[in-house]
């Protein structure tokens, strides 16, 4: 029964002299299989020399999300300039973090199309709850390299350049290990620029005073013990004031 719904995979090879048609069927069912071949196959896609073979398995990524974009890293530090381009694309379209430390590499690949394509990566990213995550590894970088990104990146987006140097002075964030939680979504992030000290997100909460509960109220439009009572100096025999 499954062989019958995932035939087994053609190498993306016999597809050259095959129609688009095929192509996109053939790239459609690597997506919809999601399995490790398949995977696989759609990673041999992007280094496939068809230009419209290419295109198909980036879109394919871009459908799978982080799912496959792990897949992508490896793509980021070898093959041929085109594979090197899409893999950069990809991701940046993702907004995937984890791919900042190989997109920062990469901006000073020899090619200039890949170089380009990393660097418009990073931007995507930064504008996409990545920006502590290029902080982060900018911060490690030694400083002539680090002014370096910097400019470059103020010159694509000077908001998104000034943003990354204010979160480079805060000495908790750029000491997280765990880089992989932190998002610019991440509540510690979002206190840290709206000027919250990280320990009253790290402290436990205080404890919670008790407070007595009042006494209740008699009926509506009922009146108190107190405002039945007669007022000083007046007898209730006769409502003569007292000598």
């Amino acid at each position: 029964m499954s062989e019958d719904k995932h035939p087994p995979a053609r190498s993306y090879d016999a597809l050259n002299t095959r129609s688009l048609a095929a192509k996109r069927e053939y790239v459609r069912g690597l997506e919809q299989r999601r399995d490790t071949e398949a995977m696989s196959l759609l990673v041999e896609c992007l280094c496939d020399e068809s230009w419209y073979l290419r295109q198909l398995a980036e879109q394919a990524f871009l459908n799978l999300g982080s799912e496959g974009a792990v897949l992508l890293l490896p793509l980021l530090e070898q093959g041929l300039w085109f594979t090197r381009t899409s893999a950069a694309g990809i991701l940046g379209k993702l907004g995937y973090a984890p791919a900042v430390p190989g997109l920062l590499r990469l901006t000073e690949d020899e090619n200039r199309t890949v170089a380009e394509a990393a660097r418009e990566a990073l931007i995507a990213v930064g504008r996409s709850s990545g920006a502590v995550r290029i902080a982060h590894v900018l911060h490690r970088l030694p400083p002539d390299a680090r002014r370096h990104q910097l400019d470059d990146l103020a010159a694509r987006d000077a908001n998104l350049a000034e943003r990354i140097q204010r979160l480079m002075t805060n000495d908790e964030l750029m000491a997280v290990e765990d880089t992989d939680l932190l998002t610019d979504d991440h509540p510690v992030v979002r206190a840290s620029e709206d000027g919250v000290e990280w320990e009253v997100l790290t402290s436990p909460p205080a404890p919670k005073v008790p407070v007595e509960p009042r006494p209740p109220s008699g009926p509506q439009g009922a009146s108190s013990p107190q405002s039945q009572a007669k007022p000083p100096g007046r007898r209730e025999d006769d409502g003569l004031p007292t000598a």
